[in-house]
């Protein structure tokens, strides 16, 4: 966000324009634009995003949040998608988090994986007892959904609909009759060539009771010690579960935001793989990854230079990286020896061609 004196600015032509607000829901966009804008807080869009008119009416104000918002607007979307996918139980005891599995492979493979309810529940059991979810929560993952590459692009899936596929979840882990329907998302990842290599995402949802959530961190070192178990429940998570799958990339639960930005990068990794040349080990990962924005802002452009030989261009949905660009990056960095950002995609095609 800009300093101070933006930052006030911006939240009161925000407030200016909640007292022009004709509904509702309307006015509660708003009112969160101008809390977001003024002093970063949020949650205030969670409680309206189950309006019938929401997704209307987020569509209605979109150009003027970009205007009221600017350079922060962006933020602002990503944090409507996360609070999308969470709630609070009625009486106030559990709380409910939609989250998503990035999951890639054989088109045939990933739908048999989805489609076994036993494999599911298993996959859920897994969670648990490797502490990724609490283990006084609850955890289910959706048989026979897997959500396509597509349905995460902002104009494909409101906040809307990512909060009805929430509820839907949190019906069916409640159970009775209203917890036997399928969760409302349409379309799936449809069927078509079996050996076809697929990118999508499984459903889950995490239900805790709120005494069994750590409270915020009060000092550097416990922020940094939550840090560490949760990256050790999900090490250990991996390596018990999902590095046993055999044909199938299946990635730890995140949220929406960072799965479309997981999903973004798991399309580069294998394509860069796909071109790997031979003279590379099967196994080798790039020594340096080139990525940078095309000039339309459409995509971002990347090549992965191995030794001597540099593979690509690959171009991947800005709008996925940019939902988390932190998590795509910090995925990037891992994965290549050395990852150069450009702030255009000339310094990518450069790299292209000053090699064989």
């Amino acid at each position: 966000m800009g300093n101070r004196a933006d930052r006030r600015a911006t939240a009161k032509i925000a407030r200016q324009a909640m007292k022009r607000a004709k509904t509702p829901t309307e006015g509660a966009i708003l009112r969160a634009a101008a809390a977001f804008a003024g002093d970063g807080l949020v949650g205030e869009l969670g409680p309206h995003v189950s309006a019938p008119d929401f997704d209307e009416t987020w569509e209605r104000l979109s150009d003027d949040l970009r205007d009221i918002l600017d350079a922060d607007f962006p933020d602002f979307m990503v944090q409507a998608y996360v609070e999308a996918g969470g709630g609070l139980s009625e009486e106030g005891a559990t709380v409910t988090r939609l989250v998503l599995l990035p999951v890639s492979g054989p088109r045939a493979r990933v739908l048999a994986f989805a489609g076994d309810g036993a494999e599911m529940a298993r996959l859920a059991s897994s969670l648990r007892e490797s502490g990724v979810v609490p283990e006084a929560g609850a955890c289910l993952v959706q048989p026979g959904l897997v959500l396509p590459l597509a349905a995460f692009a902002p104009q494909a899936t409101t906040p809307g609909r990512v909060r009805a596929l929430h509820d839907g979840l949190v019906a069916r882990l409640s159970g009775g009759e209203a917890g036997k329907a399928r969760p409302p998302f349409e379309p799936g990842l449809e069927e078509g060539p079996g050996e076809e290599i697929v990118f999508g995402a499984l459903a889950a949802l995490e239900r805790v009771p709120l005494g069994a959530l750590p409270g915020p961190p009060t000092s550097e070192e416990a922020l940094e010690a939550e840090d560490m178990a949760r990256a050790a429940a999900l090490e250990s998570w991996h390596d018990s579960y999902a590095a046993e799958l055999d044909g199938l990339s299946l990635g730890a639960p995140v949220d929406w935001p960072a799965c479309a930005a997981a999903l973004a990068f798991e399309t580069l990794r294998v394509a860069i793989e796909t071109a790997r040349p031979g003279t590379a080990r099967p196994d080798a990962a790039p020594d340096t990854l080139h990525c940078g924005p095309t000039s339309d802002g459409a995509s971002l452009l990347a090549c992965a230079v191995f030794g001597s030989v540099a593979v690509g261009p690959f171009a991947v949905p800005a709008e996925l990286v940019w939902f988390d660009a932190d998590a795509f990056f910090d995925a990037a960095e891992a994965y290549a020896g050395a990852l150069a950002e450009h702030e255009d995609d000339r310094p990518v095609l450069a790299a292209l061609l000053s090699r064989p």
